[in-house]
């Protein structure tokens, strides 16, 4: 009697791998998603911290280079990685899940009128699939709705450097 597997048996165990990998797949593409945007919001922290402690500690944000100040993963204007030729005080994007234009951020220096400050614009239209969970998630659009006395961002909103880095969200009742 020979040993092995029937044609039936094999059938059976490759119906049920597919049935397998019909609900896995796209559980794991949900997961890396989520991923996505949980980086993206931290990283959005970790920039606005990152801000407030070299302003504390340098003062001016004058001569310096972003990735002195943090090491965010952001672009610049031509979609390059921000190196050691971006100022500071240059406009900046965080990509998200493939957009490459999701925030933008700006650090600006204090001036006669008004502290250091760091603005905050989303993409104005058409934000799709991570971009827009990131965009509506409660801690951005909290950096999103935030205001200054004195100073507008008509697309966003700004916050003082050596406000409040961490911007907390209510608990859901």
């Amino acid at each position: 009697m020979k040993k092995g597997f029937t044609m039936i048996e094999l059938i059976f165990v490759i119906v049920i791998l597919g049935i397998l990998a019909s609900v896995a797949i796209p559980r794991l593409a949900a997961t890396r998603e989520d991923a996505e945007i949980s980086a993206a919001v931290a990283n959005l922290r970790t920039l606005v911290n990152d801000a407030n402690a070299y302003y504390t500690v340098k003062g001016s944000f004058a001569d310096a280079k972003l990735n002195e100040i943090t090491n965010v993963p952001l672009k610049d204007s031509k979609d390059n990685p921000v190196g050691a030729n971006i100022k500071a005080t240059e406009q900046v994007r965080l990509a998200v899940g493939g957009d490459k234009d999701c925030i933008r951020v700006q650090l600006l220096d204090k001036d006669v009128n008004r502290p250091a400050l760091i603005m905050f614009t989303p993409k104005s239209t058409g934000a799709t699939g991570a971009c827009k969970q990131v965009l509506d998630a409660e801690p951005v659009k909290a950096y999103l709705e935030s205001k200054f006395d004195g100073f507008k961002n008509p697309n966003g909103g700004a916050m003082a450097i050596g406000s409040s880095a961490s911007v907390y969200t209510p608990a859901k009742k």
